[in-house]
């Protein structure tokens, strides 16, 4: 092509539009691993009349995106203290890949203004009662409902599980003595002065003895998301959501799977190069 300083790259680059597809996916696969080489040459072929080319290269940018979010989403989780709304953001866009951020942004922004009013919510029982007014609704843990741990979704429809409403409501709170419990299956919000609020009926409550509660800080909450969303994909056999969110999990290197994951999830070694690509 010509059109790449790199050698190398530009080879890969004229093979994207080979006849063969199999030809076309190799090369895919070899540009993922160059991806910080490539520079701005895959905006400047999207412009070209070649509507094959054009095609296989969206192919390679959206696989470049994907591996982009799971990195973010891995570094995230990684931090000691992450910032838990951008967390929610990530998670939502490991399952709705096709959402954009700026978007998601806007729609937490609103949702911010509405319940909070621009500022954190003083208290427990406060958030109750404007989460009451906003309509939104708690309902149970299930792999069967993807969307209730996607936080665009749930701030679209007014409901989502109890234990992503957990995390956008410690969010509202901003108050460092609020925590998450976890008894008899049920996840609730509990401060620093023993009083609970159950996201059932968001009426808040005096904490009974915390000997039966389960604590979960932030980090647990977003992978808690995150494998009833893997739970889901297995459950449906979404071949490429259960290796994409098993990747964002494991946190193995880009371009590689999680060894646990079985056949055909997880390919045999050499047949594991270019999955990304494919998979788009």
């Amino acid at each position: 092509m010509n059109i790449h300083p790199d050698k190398d790259v530009d080879n890969l680059l004229d093979l994207l539009d080979d006849e063969d597809e199999s030809i076309a996916v190799y090369a895919m696969g070899e540009l993922l691993d160059r991806e910080d080489r490539l520079g701005g040459v895959l905006g400047y072929l999207q412009e070209q009349p070649n509507g094959r080319l054009r095609k296989r290269v969206h192919q390679l940018q959206a696989a470049i995106t994907l591996r982009r979010r799971r990195r973010r989403f891995r570094e995230l989780l990684g931090r000691p203290d992450f910032d838990l709304k951008q967390g929610l953001l990530e998670v939502h866009l490991q399952w709705f890949d096709n959402d954009s951020r700026p978007d998601l942004e806007r729609r937490w922004a609103e949702f911010y203004d509405a319940v909070g009013g621009g500022s954190p919510v003083p208290d427990l029982a406060t958030l109750g009662a404007r989460m009451r007014k906003f309509g939104m609704a708690a309902v149970p843990e299930s792999v069967m409902q993807p969307e209730n741990y996607c936080i665009g979704t749930v701030l679209d429809h007014h409901q989502g599980a109890a234990s992503l409403l957990c995390a956008a409501g410690m969010v509202l709170l901003d108050r460092p003595d609020v925590r998450v419990v976890r008894a008899l299956g049920e996840f609730a919000l509990r401060d620093g002065e023993g009083m609970l609020l159950p996201l059932r009926d968001w009426e808040i409550v005096r904490a009974g003895s915390p000997a039966g509660e389960e604590f979960w800080d932030r980090r647990s909450l977003l992978k808690f998301a995150s494998f009833m969303l893997f739970g889901h994909a297995v459950a449906s056999d979404s071949f490429r959501y259960i290796q994409t969110i098993g990747q964002a999990l494991s946190g193995v290197p880009d371009g590689e799977l999680p060894e646990a994951l079985p056949y055909p999830y997880c390919p045999a070694e050499e047949d594991s190069a270019g999955t990304d690509a494919e998979r788009e």
